[in-house]
């Protein structure tokens, strides 16, 4: 969308938003508020659902994190007084061991 585009839908948008706002604020439902404001009610619910669409595309997502204590496929894990340690599933046991060990005598 051009710039010039994309300032005119705001600039609507943000009109609209008012239009709403004052229906809702004078208590009348919304077939009555267009009727006295001389607003047809397709084009009040199209503006409307264009709001909340809007509203929807500029609110906050949420992005699933990887939990880092979920253990991963194909590791090993190792958890010790804070530290932690990661090796591949088909490491040479010894070495785990002989770390193990030398953890145990600290």
């Amino acid at each position: 969308m051009t710039d010039a585009l994309s300032v005119r839908r705001e600039y609507r948008l943000q009109e609209w938003a008012k239009i709403v706002a004052r229906c809702r604020e004078s208590g009348m439902s919304n077939r009555e508020f267009c009727r006295e404001n001389g607003i047809p009610e397709k084009t009040f619910y199209y503006r409307l659902r264009q709001l909340r669409e809007a509203a929807i595309d500029q609110a906050p997502r949420l992005v699933e994190l990887e939990d880092p204590a979920a253990p991963k496929e194909g590791l090993l894990h190792f958890r010790f007084r804070g530290s932690s340690l990661e090796l591949p599933e088909n490491v040479d046991m010894n070495a785990p061991a002989a770390l193990l060990r030398s953890i145990q005598s600290c």
